[in-house]
């Protein structure tokens, strides 16, 4: 309901915008019946929700085609981005934070907790936009618009590398931050200073006991990572050329092709909903102690 609101506020008269200069009042009166805004906005609310219901979320304006056949179409390039992402800022900031948390009293330990810090303050979009002038203008080796050709597992690959790299930069020193001091908040517990006592091979305390344990808060920032992975697959959609999901719901914004904007946000809130239970879900197998009935 708020979104179908929300989608309502935006300024100018949507059909005039959408016909522009064409815009008529002849065609603006055809085109507010076909999109049913000639009539009260309970009545298209009830037509909305039904539609929502049956899993039918309308058609596009100006390509004729079904929402749902655009979301299935751009939807797998936004979740393959929002994927690798999130998988490279999860894997190199859980393996950061372990390794400045072993070497906390040392200098590296401080130098790379510096350069955690350092890159969540780095915006995505400025981090692709440096990444790009680096490597496809001054070392030109990787490529720098479009998603590669369809099939072409290792041309979709390289096209994925520079957009994947500048979206998790910042997660990757988040995550980074907050493994490390969940470690350091671990290793202080009795039964980590028990298995020290008792000899337990250094690797065994902190990879198997303490990392296990420690990495459960970061679960919870990965889980709502996702949602915001997919609001910055935004910009690299854009800065990249790439087809996805925040790109076609950007264009239909700018086109006020209403029923392409309604479905494309309602699909990123489910799937930002679906993450963050698979999130609370999967505390059960890192921690034995958590049982769901």
């Amino acid at each position: 309901m708020v979104l179908f609101s929300l989608t309502y506020l935006l300024p100018g008269d949507p059909a005039s915008v959408m016909l522009g200069p064409r815009a008529t009042p002849q065609l603006v009166a055809e085109l507010n019946e076909r999109l049913q805004l000639d009539k009260p906005v309970y009545v298209r609310l009830a037509y909305y929700i039904f539609g929502v219901a049956k899993g039918d979320l309308g058609d596009s304006v100006w390509s004729g085609h079904s929402v749902l056949s655009l979301i299935g179409k751009n939807l797998p390039h936004t979740i393959l981005l929002a994927i690798t992402s999130l998988g490279l800022a999860a894997v190199i900031g859980i393996l950061l934070g372990t390794f400045a948390s072993i070497h906390r009293r040392k200098k590296i330990g401080s130098t790379v907790t510096t350069l955690s810090l350092l890159s969540v303050a780095v915006p995505d979009f400025v981090a692709a936009l440096l990444l790009m002038l680096l490597f496809c203008i001054k070392i030109p080796i990787l490529p720098s618009l479009g998603a590669g050709a369809d099939g072409d597992i290792m041309d979709i690959s390289l096209h994925l590398i520079l957009p994947s790299l500048a979206l998790a930069i910042g997660w990757i020193g988040y995550i980074a931050r907050l493994t490390k001091e969940s470690m350091e908040e671990v290793m202080d517990t009795d039964y980590i200073r028990t298995a020290r006592a008792f000899a337990a091979p250094i690797n065994t305390v902190y990879y198997r006991y303490a990392l296990k344990n420690a990495v459960i808060p970061t679960i919870t920032v990965i889980g709502l990572g996702f949602g915001k992975l997919l609001g910055g697959a935004v910009f690299m959609e854009i800065i990249f050329n790439r087809p996805g999901l925040g790109k076609m719901i950007v264009d239909a914004v700018f086109a006020r092709d209403l029923p392409v904007v309604q479905g494309g946000i309602l699909i990123a809130t489910i799937l930002f909903i679906f993450a963050n239970l698979l999130a609370d879900i999967s505390y059960a197998f890192v921690d034995p102690r958590i049982q769901y009935d």
